[in-house]
């Protein structure tokens, strides 16, 4: 019976423990979406027709590339999925 009990104390408490981090590819996708949601709402455009590319890190600051059609618009991303702003290169 006491095995039984410490099993399932150990169940229970795992089951309160936090989560571990997302891995980084969790966090590029989840910045790659934020940065897509805020140029389709840019150009009053869907999601659908977009996409996103993650570039790089810098200081906790991700850029983070999109593209509808031939236009480029960049993203900074924070790493809770947050855009901070975006410029249009070339334009």
């Amino acid at each position: 019976m006491r095995p039984a009990l410490i099993l399932l104390s150990c169940a229970l408490l795992s089951a309160c423990t936090e989560p571990a981090a997302a891995p980084p590819d969790d966090l590029r996708a989840r910045q790659e979406a934020a940065c897509t949601a805020t140029i389709a709402a840019h150009i009053h455009r869907p999601t659908t027709e977009i996409t996103a590319r993650w570039i790089s890190q810098t200081g906790g600051i991700a850029k983070v590339e999109t593209r509808d059609g031939n236009r480029l618009h960049l993203c900074d991303v924070d790493a809770s999925g947050r855009v901070l702003g975006y410029t249009h290169p070339g334009a």
